[in-house]
């Protein structure tokens, strides 16, 4: 049945940007959900990090996540609910000066 109920219903799809001075050779990112990706990419003369939370939700709501740069640590939070019904996804998308080293939980990240 609860199945039959989600067929009807259409994905919410949300898009949400930020960006953060910054001017290191090096960012940590730490993200708190590994089931959401974070791809990074860099762009010439500039120096801000630009940071994109793409989400689609089902029955259940995205909310704002929280995300901070505390000096080279950009902290990522989850924008999904916890709840049992329905389903919440996204992924991180990470824009740095040009020559910035991106490491994510550790991990040297790839930059395009």
């Amino acid at each position: 049945m609860g199945a039959l109920l989600l067929a009807g219903c259409s994905a919410n799809t949300e898009q949400r940007t930020e960006s953060f001075e910054f001017s290191a050779p090096r960012l940590d990112v730490v993200n708190s959900n590994a089931n959401m990706p974070v791809t990074a990419s860099e762009q010439a003369d500039s120096r801000e990090v630009v940071v994109t939370v793409q989400t689609e939700a089902l029955v259940k709501s995205a909310n704002t996540p929280a995300w901070s740069l505390e000096g080279t640590s950009l902290h990522l939070g989850t924008p999904c609910d916890q709840g049992i019904i329905g389903y919440c996804e996204g992924s991180y998308s990470i824009v740095v000066p040009t020559g910035t080293e991106v490491y994510v939980n550790g991990v040297p990240a790839t930059t395009r």
